[in-house]
């Protein structure tokens, strides 16, 4: 069977956005600075993990973090035997590209560092609760996050659309047709009991906002690469995209529109937030 482009775009789509059925990890990588030094960080399971050898490399003023680790496992046997609960192996980023890197939460590292005589160690210690203290800030609260990168999302394909000719009245249209498939034709602002002035999106969970982002980001790609020009193609682009989000989702037994409304995120609280606004 023949692939074009944009079918095979749809593919990688749908191969791309993999759910499990009760549960979805999603990895979030993260460059965090201590004294000017980068330490590689991946949001994982509700935490943060940081890559082992760039905090040895750090702490310990390492230039060979991988070899002054065998060193350390082997001076503190204690911190040998219980390696492989303190470190787990996770996708981070590279220069080789995305591989697997021992990585430990906050508890782990502190467990490493007390191995490690440095003078760095005690700077390290409250470098690292002021980034563990930040659970309820956006870069740990994960559907904060899914909001931002939608609103992103939304905001770029917006900018595509005006540049096209279509008006902002039309493309809210464009953003209902994509809620109309990914809902299965549920009006989810009137099921959600949403106010007037308020958008279904701010009481949506986390799974929903990455999908409608996921979904928006190819809009935006098939909008540029087809050179789509009308409004009614748009939509139709945007139904298909969202169609396909909620069909990877009916796989896994996950029906959108039954999956509960949360608690509003209140976007005018976010700190520097303009993300909501398409217009400006």
């Amino acid at each position: 069977m023949k692939t074009t482009a944009k079918s095979g775009i749809n593919l990688w789509c749908a191969r791309g956005f993999i759910f499990q059925a009760n549960y979805y990890i999603w990895f979030m990588n993260e460059v965090k600075i201590f004294e000017h030094k980068e330490i590689r960080s991946v949001y994982y399971k509700n935490e943060w993990y940081f890559a082992v050898v760039d905090v040895v490399e750090v702490v310990a003023e390492s230039s060979n973090p991988s070899e002054y680790l065998k060193k350390l496992r082997r001076r503190d046997p204690e911190l040998g035997k219980g390696w492989g609960q303190i470190v787990h192996p996770l996708s981070i980023e590279t220069k080789g590209g995305m591989q697997r890197t021992n990585c430990a939460n906050k508890e782990g590292i502190l467990r490493i560092i007390q191995s490690i005589p440095s003078k760095n160690a005690e700077p390290f210690k409250r470098w690292l609760a002021k980034v563990g203290s930040q659970a309820i800030d956006e870069k740990n609260n994960k559907r904060i996050v899914a909001f931002k990168k939608l609103k992103e999302s939304q905001k770029r394909l917006y900018d595509n659309a005006i540049e096209r000719g279509i008006s902002p009245e039309e493309f809210e249209q464009i953003l209902d047709a994509g809620d109309f498939s990914l809902f299965g034709g549920v009006d989810i602002k009137a099921k959600y009991g949403v106010a007037k002035n308020e958008k279904a999106d701010e009481h949506m969970n986390t799974l929903l906002l990455y999908g409608k982002g996921f979904a928006t980001e190819i809009t935006n790609h098939n909008t540029s690469r087809d050179n789509l020009k009308s409004s009614e193609e748009m939509s139709e682009e945007h139904q298909s995209n969202n169609s396909l989000i909620r069909q990877n989702l009916l796989d896994k037994n996950i029906v959108p529109e039954e999956l509960p409304a949360e608690k509003r995120i209140e976007i005018e609280k976010l700190e520097g937030d303009d993300t909501n606004k398409l217009d400006d």
